[in-house]
């Protein structure tokens, strides 16, 4: 024995027990903490999954209501501007209201004209809005069928919607 050969004594239970897990893990042998683990990781993906479709449905219904808005508006608009009409016609009318001057009632009809432009102000903005909850839901969509979504649908051990993709076949890294 030379002096540079060196020696080292290593007990080989350690090793053989090392030997054993590893067999477990390559064999797919699984402890029960990582069933569990995997369990509660496929739970998280399902809960993560329906708070999507929440939000999507959500962000569907909110673009159905404000999409009502700018005709109700219109209608509103309507007739206020009928009301204009007949506020000027019995202004300029001496005949119908003799003891009203036509200088009060140029004010409210100035007030009238203030509340039309503001109304359509309003419609413009709602008009707006629509037109962003609308690239928001796009992008929601986008977002959700780029995501892998459509992979995590296919596992025999999650419950599909019709309106989901099917859930993924197996988590990667597992056997």
């Amino acid at each position: 024995m030379s002096p540079e050969d060196e020696y080292e004594i290593i007990p080989t239970s350690p090793m053989r027990r090392l030997e054993k897990r590893l067999e477990q893990v390559e064999s797919g042998s699984y402890s029960s903490e990582v069933r569990k683990l995997i369990e509660q990781i496929m739970e998280l993906i399902k809960a993560n999954q329906r708070i999507i479709d929440d939000t999507i449905k959500a962000n569907h219904d909110l673009i159905t209501e404000v999409a009502k808005v700018p005709k109700s508006i219109e209608d509103l608009i309507g007739e206020m501007k009928d009301f204009m009409g007949l506020l000027k016609a019995s202004a300029e009318e001496e005949a119908v209201a003799p003891q009203i001057p036509k200088d009060l009632m140029n004010p409210v009809v100035d007030k009238m004209d203030q509340l039309i432009a503001a109304t359509n102000k309003q419609t413009e903005a709602h008009q707006a809005s629509l037109s962003t909850l609308s690239v928001i839901e796009k992008r929601l969509k986008r977002l959700y069928m780029g995501s892998g979504a459509s992979e995590m649908r296919s596992s025999p051990g999650l419950q599909s919607s019709p309106s989901l993709p099917p859930p993924p076949r197996r988590v990667e890294g597992f056997r």
